[in-house]
């Protein structure tokens, strides 16, 4: 599992979230509560331990061609790093999928609509 450090922190404390790396936690996500917005759908599981929440990125092919993909993926990644250690949950695991609006929609509606997402 490959740790993120908040880098706007000067002292470096412990993580603040994790990422999810295998197949089997992103199907379990998505077994769990689902939120969709006009920007994103969201997928909370519940792990049930006190650990720190973790986050994995996905975007399928309706999105479109894979430039449009990876840019939808790294906005949605650059929105949770900036959302999760606000409104994350220790033991949940999210993971956020892309939809076709997520290139076009401005970055202030990509953000409150993870957030909305979060607090549902």
């Amino acid at each position: 599992m490959k740790s993120e450090r908040n880098q706007n922190d000067s002292n470096k404390e412990e993580c603040i979230y994790d990422k999810i790396t295998k197949r089997p936690d992103y199907i379990r996500a998505s077994t769990g509560s689902n939120v969709r917005t006009s920007s994103l759908f969201l997928q909370k599981f519940n792990r049930k331990d006190n650990e720190i929440p973790r986050y994995g990125i996905t975007a399928t092919k309706k999105v479109g061609i894979a430039v449009d993909r990876n840019k939808a993926k790294r906005r949605l990644r650059h929105a949770v790093k900036k959302v999760l250690p606000k409104w994350g949950e220790s033991g949940y695991d999210y993971v956020v999928v892309a939809t076709k609006k997520t290139n076009i929609l401005p970055w202030d509606v990509i953000i409150s609509d993870l957030e909305r997402a979060f607090k549902e």
